[in-house]
């Protein structure tokens, strides 16, 4: 694929890390208008050696995620963020900026950047709720993923039990 869609949903390498460690990367498949960047591609192959379950994520690349070549006007936006952001941020966030996306991210200067560019933003925890909500796993499930997260991967989270991002 060239281009994104417009509203595209751009997965970035964390998002992608992390359901492909539980072995759930069809969770985000279902997503509107899912892609994700050339660069976060690299991130992934360059981690298979280490990280053996991105293997998983590169699959569903192949298969079922579009990898997008993002515009002229992305670039330029790319060039801007990395001063700040790794590759793979840097490159997903220019390509939801560009197409007014969605950015999915988990790193804190990618999400900063995005929040500055008024860029509707989730992440893992906020895709493990949608999913819980949703019905497709359940809110047990979803704690285990988190917990699986921070204890084999070092995920960050604010909180390690995800009954405080559930809505009362």
């Amino acid at each position: 694929m060239t281009g994104p869609p417009s509203n595209a949903t751009v997965l970035n390498t964390t998002v992608l890390s992390n359901f492909a460690q539980v072995d759930r990367i069809e969770l985000l498949l279902d997503l509107p208008r899912l892609v994700t960047v050339d660069a976060v591609q690299k991130e992934l192959e360059d981690g298979v050696d280490t990280h053996p379950y991105l293997e998983r994520a590169l699959t569903a690349l192949e298969d079922d995620i579009p990898v997008i070549v993002p515009s002229s006007s992305a670039e330029e936006l790319e060039a801007e963020f990395l001063e700040t952001l790794d590759p793979g941020e840097a490159q997903a966030l220019a390509v939801a900026v560009a197409v007014d996306g969605m950015f999915i991210t988990d790193d804190g200067d990618a999400r900063e950047n995005a929040k500055r560019r008024d860029v509707d933003l989730t992440g893992s925890i906020g895709l493990l709720v949608r999913f819980v909500e949703d019905g497709h796993v359940s809110a047990e499930t979803a704690d285990t993923y988190l917990k699986r997260w921070i204890d084999e991967a070092g995920f960050r989270s604010p909180a390690r039990d995800f009954d405080v991002f559930l809505e009362d």
